[in-house]
């Protein structure tokens, strides 16, 4: 029976590895702010950040970028051609929202942030960029919507080395909707996820067509902190 939708919605935690309680490992990262901010891209819910690099004219080291875009804003290649191969930093982890001080002094909460997002100083920091939160749990599942069919061989093989989100969509209401981008099955190079099984969603479960959920974890050294 074929899947009852296949429109994308980036990652949701599901279990940890050995399918453990998951914690999604939360942490607070910065995207830069103000009158002139850095992030070009916009960076949705749901998708992979990693730093930007010095190889980018917008913003500086260190800020988070959205790595789920064809080309990131330092400049360098993400989306579904992402490897590390490529001169891309590890991914952080998944984007869980921001929070920032709007131009009119409003403490704002946002689940995906707009490209070129301005904002004010928070007087609680004294500082004007925006605080990302980010699941860097290495070992976290997620659920994700694959763009076409697969088949029990797409599973944690040698071959199979992982996959990366691809970016066609731009967002719903600041959610992501990247599905897994299936034409990587035929690489070899060391891409963002591994396929581990399927998600076992009711109305989403045929492997043989296009919106399958199934579960995802990094690949090997694809995440900062594995």
């Amino acid at each position: 029976m074929a899947n009852a939708n296949t429109a994308g919605y980036g990652c949701r935690q599901t279990m940890t590895v050995g399918n453990t309680p998951a914690t999604g490992g939360q942490s607070e990262f910065l995207v830069q702010g103000g009158a002139a901010p850095g992030a070009t891209i916009a960076i949705f819910k749901g998708d992979p950040v990693g730093n930007q690099t010095a190889a980018g004219v917008p913003g500086a080291v260190g800020f988070i970028q959205d790595q789920a875009a064809l080309a990131m804003t330092d400049g360098i290649t993400g989306g579904l051609a992402w490897t590390l191969a490529a001169g891309t930093n590890p991914s952080l982890g998944v984007f869980n929202g921001a929070t920032f001080v709007d131009v009119t002094g409003k403490p704002t909460w946002t689940n995906g942030l707009a490209a070129g997002q301005t904002s004010d100083t928070d007087y609680n920091t004294g500082s004007n960029n925006i605080t990302a939160f980010v699941n860097t749990n290495p070992l976290q599942e997620y659920t994700v919507r694959a763009d076409a069919a697969l088949t029990n061989a797409s599973f944690n093989t040698l071959t199979n080395v992982g996959f990366n989100l691809n970016n066609v969509g731009a967002g719903v209401n600041g959610q992501s909707d990247c599905t897994l981008d299936m034409a990587a099955v035929a690489g070899t190079a060391n891409y963002m996820w591994k396929i581990v099984r399927s998600a076992n969603v009711m109305d989403q479960q045929d492997l043989t067509e296009a919106g399958a959920d199934v579960i995802v974890t990094y690949s090997n050294n694809a995440n900062a902190y594995n």
